[in-house]
């Protein structure tokens, strides 16, 4: 009885391990003010119970915190010879991108200390993430559910595989950016895995939710059928 009890718990840490779920991100892009001309390399950093993470922006002045637990967060931004922006009242959700509206940073007053300019909530665009999810009836009735990655181009035209190549290209971007995992672990490749195995599979082709990490090629996630699938499947036949 205590072996069952260690086995079930070994198991129930195992998930809660892999299942690393519930987090949600924040992004935008900081301009000037009166060009409109992106500022590379701002420094920005969110606030939320007195604990604070930092970025910035790249060359396009563009700019991303992942990895943030939900909850309502204060931005800030600021730039050399520029006034500090302050965005308020954040909403970050689970599993959701925060997109906000473009950030403009004024030219200096020249006033001894800084200057902060709060914007409020109707200036912030929540969008979720992009998510294309392939149900257990549609894998079982592909043609192709032999071949994981073509199954699931098939099925979004964001998804290409050039001919001749095992490449898998989200959106294009480029050969080697997309990243794959089978039952919640990194892989480098999926199509060793038995179409008859295929449980469900889960790919995201814009914002990426921040529990995969960072990537700019996207995400595919497969599921494998457990042992009570493959009996019940066999016992169905």
């Amino acid at each position: 009885m205590n072996r069952l009890i260690l086995v079930f718990g070994m198991l129930f840490w195992a998930s809660t391990q892999f299942a690393q779920v519930g987090l949600g991100s924040i992004s935008g892009v900081v301009l000037e003010d009166k060009t409109g001309e992106s500022i590379p390399s701002a420094r920005l950093w969110v606030e939320e119970n007195g604990n604070q993470i930092f970025s910035g922006t790249d060359f396009d002045g563009r700019f991303s915190f992942k990895g943030l637990s939900p909850g309502t967060y204060i931005l800030f931004a600021r730039s050399m010879g520029k006034d500090t922006i302050q965005v308020t009242n954040i909403e970050v959700k689970a599993d959701q991108n925060t997109r906000l509206a473009d950030i403009r940073l004024k030219e200096s007053t020249g006033i001894i200390g800084t200057t902060v300019v709060i914007r409020h909530d109707p200036l912030i665009i929540t969008a979720d993430i992009e998510r294309i999810d392939i149900k257990p009836d549609d894998i079982e009735h592909s043609p192709i559910k032999f071949n994981p990655l073509k199954l699931f181009s098939s099925f979004n035209s964001d998804v290409t595989i050039p001919e001749g190549s095992s490449d898998v290209i989200i959106r294009g971007s480029r050969p080697g950016d997309a990243i794959f995992y089978i039952d919640g672990v990194k892989t480098s490749n999926m199509n060793g895995v038995p179409g008859v195995a295929i449980k469900s599979m889960t790919g995201y082709t814009g914002g990426v939710p921040a529990k995969y990490g960072d990537t700019t090629g996207g995400v595919i996630s497969l599921e494998t059928k457990g042992y009570f699938d493959l009996y019940y499947a066999w016992k169905g036949q």
